[in-house]
């Protein structure tokens, strides 16, 4: 190649056209060292350019603006380069004064690397019209059908905020098309004069999707929504979606490359799957984010470092960049450039009608039967109670196994005198009630909070708005190991260090039975440690509870990570059950009240039974003995008295 210079001038100038150049052959088949190092920089000022060209102004100065349909690029260009417009005061474009057909050609007012844009005069309507023609140089590379391509596409949209074809045809070798001339300024021309405010751009939104439901209606995804794209013109403010050049018809085999703009194609257009109506929205996403923000939500260098920002999720919240937008437009855009595709609004009318402040779901055709409805309806609901009855009873066994098997452990409690499945259920509702009932208090608590919050909104909402922007510049998986590693702390520190006496005593009986040291903690003298334990105990693991239901969500949405965030959630959920259970734990030994018997002059409880045998404990006596007997030997009588095994004396 080094040696070919119509090679390197061809390749040249497929680089500052935006063609597809097949880098990885070229390379191959270059035939030395010297011709493959001028290839590979040839790729890397290719990638730049490719990148950056949705920031390149192709506007005028903003004094001197002239009506102008932005061209497009050739069909199957990764991103046609915008046209560059001249100042009115530059020098006459060839061809002015003549004619094209039955057009008058007036002036040049834009120019791209295959077609040129003319303000004309249509001599039949005698009226002004815009018209694009192919570069005779550039036939070589573009064929005419590409061209016509595009204007095949813009004719079958009928709509006021899309720019209209009038028609096509070939005069003195050269083919083109003449549409609509208007008269404004792009957004890329406004937003270079300053960001615009919330309501500027939900206005600009509504048309944009208005025009996006017309496309797509049609059976069209326009695969380059943008800043350059879009006009407002002067007259009236009209919104018009323009240059369908990237655009396909739904079905058509386009290959595996991205093609638009890179800074405005969603993560899985850069993937190499096939676009879609979802993919339009988030181009339409990113649109708004720049009108109100003059960057983009993920920005790079190259293609390739552009697509691994979108896997890191390094990507720019809308409420870092301008907190003073309102909640309800920043959600708007947040849900449209959503990574994940499925949690994008499913067409461009649902979008819009979410800018305009109506519901997002439409109600169900007429057709569909009420009752089928309500049936449904019912189901779901059913299911949800079905799911929650479920948790809700394995927790009940789980709590009851844990207080059964704990006393077990604790007084070496005979294998045959263990409870059975109906005790160990009893355990358990007796465990989980009282978490049940102050959970229902600690949710009276926040929403007291919630409507404090409401009432005080204007109040706080800076600092409130500052605290969201913040948490939310944090990496989606260090803020939920940080949430995992703080409640792994606090379940440390509380059971192993606040209530180290509490837990201390019962490991004591466990290991010691010979001990005289007092446990009378245990007791009733204990009540109010055992009840701060588990009130702390109850609102950790309801506070984790309620940031794994509230927070998880958006973290998963944020990154791509997905699985690392799950396993981190369902550790904290592990976590908030560790919280509960450790408080079940001791409840058997703690709060239970046992019979009392006598025997051979002695007193004891009675804390198992197995047929006619009975284990009795004698919490009082040295070494605290467990005995076996049975209910008919000599001098066994079973008194009227209950008591808990560590008071020092029996409570009647």
């Amino acid at each position: 190649m080094a040696g070919d210079s119509d090679d390197l001038d061809n390749l040249f100038e497929s680089v500052a056209d935006g063609e597809s150049v097949d880098w990885d052959k070229l390379e191959r088949e270059a035939p030395d060292e010297e011709s493959r190092a001028i290839i590979r920089q040839l790729r890397l000022i290719a990638e730049v350019a490719q990148v950056h060209r949705s920031q390149v102004d192709e506007t005028p100065d903003p004094e001197t603006t002239v009506p102008v349909p932005v061209p497009v690029g050739a069909r199957g260009s990764a991103a046609w380069p915008p046209p560059r417009l001249p100042h009115v005061a530059t020098a006459p474009a060839p061809g002015e004064g003549g004619s094209w057909g039955h057009l008058l050609l007036v002036r040049k007012i834009g120019e791209g690397s295959y077609g040129e844009v003319y303000h004309a005069h249509d001599t039949w309507l005698d009226h002004p019209v815009a018209l694009k023609l192919l570069k005779r140089e550039a036939e070589s590379r573009v064929q005419p059908s590409d061209l016509l391509h595009e204007a095949r596409k813009l004719a079958r949209v009928r709509h006021v905020n899309v720019v209209t074809v009038h028609g096509a045809d070939r005069h003195d070798g050269r083919v083109g098309f003449w549409m609509d001339l208007v008269d404004g300024e792009t957004l890329a021309a406004r937003v270079a004069k300053g960001r615009l405010s919330a309501g500027e751009a939900v206005s600009i939104g509504q048309e944009v999707c208005r025009a996006l439901a017309a496309v797509h209606q049609a059976k069209l995804i326009h695969r380059d929504v943008k800043a350059q794209n879009v006009m407002r013109a002067h007259d009236g403010g009209r919104i018009i979606l323009m240059d369908f050049g990237a655009g396909e018809f739904v079905g058509d085999a386009i290959g595996s490359r991205a093609q638009g703009t890179p800074l405005y194609l969603a993560p899985e257009l850069l993937r190499g799957e096939s676009a879609n109506v979802r993919t339009d929205i988030y181009a339409a996403g990113v649109l708004l984010y720049h009108l109100v923000t003059g960057s983009f939500p993920v920005e790079a260098a190259s293609p390739a470092a552009l697509v691994e920002a979108h896997q890191k999720s390094q990507r720019r919240r809308l409420r870092d960049e301008r907190p003073d937008l309102p909640e309800s437009f920043i959600a708007i855009v947040e849900r449209a450039i959503d990574p994940n595709p499925e949690r994008r609004y499913n067409s461009a009318g649902e979008m819009e009608a979410k800018l305009a402040g109506e519901p997002s779901t439409r109600p169900e055709p007429v057709s569909v039967a009420p009752r089928r409805t309500a049936w449904k309806t019912a189901w779901n609901y059913t299911k949800r109670v079905a799911v929650a009855g479920a948790v809700l009873s394995a927790l009940i066994v789980l709590f009851g196994f844990v207080a059964a098997r704990g006393f077990d452990i604790i007084l070496r409690v005979d294998p045959d005198f263990s409870l059975g499945i109906p005790a160990i259920v009893y355990v358990g509702v007796q465990g989980t009630i009282p978490f049940m009932l102050y959970g229902a208090f600690g949710v009276a608590v926040l929403g007291g909070f919630t409507v404090l919050h409401l009432m005080f909104r204007p109040l706080i909402a800076n600092h409130w708005n500052r605290f969201v922007a913040l948490a939310n510049s944090w990496d989606p998986v260090v803020t939920a190991s940080a949430i995992a590693l703080v409640g792994a702390v606090s379940w440390v520190t509380l059971n192993v260090v606040v209530f180290a006496d509490y837990f201390g005593a019962l490991y004591t009986v466990m290991d010691d039975p010979s001990t005289t040291e007092d446990l009378s903690i245990l007791g009733t003298p204990g009540r109010g440690q055992h009840l701060n334990h588990f009130y702390l105990s109850t609102y950790l693991a309801m506070a984790l509870g309620l940031i794994v239901w509230r927070w998880f969500p958006a973290l998963e949405r944020r990154t791509t990570t997905v699985s690392t965030i799950k396993v981190l959630k369902w550790s904290i959920v592990a976590i908030a059950i560790a919280f509960m259970g450790w408080t079940v734990l001791p409840r058997r030994i703690v709060w239970e009240r046992y019979p009392v018997v006598e025997f051979d002059n002695r007193t004891a409880f009675v804390i198992g039974t197995a047929g006619d045998e009975l284990l009795v404990y004698a919490p009082h006596e040295p070494g605290r003995p467990r005995h076996r007997i049975r209910q008919d030997i000599a001098g066994f009588r079973r008194t009227a008295d209950t008591g808990l095994l560590f008071d020092r004396e029996r409570e009647r």
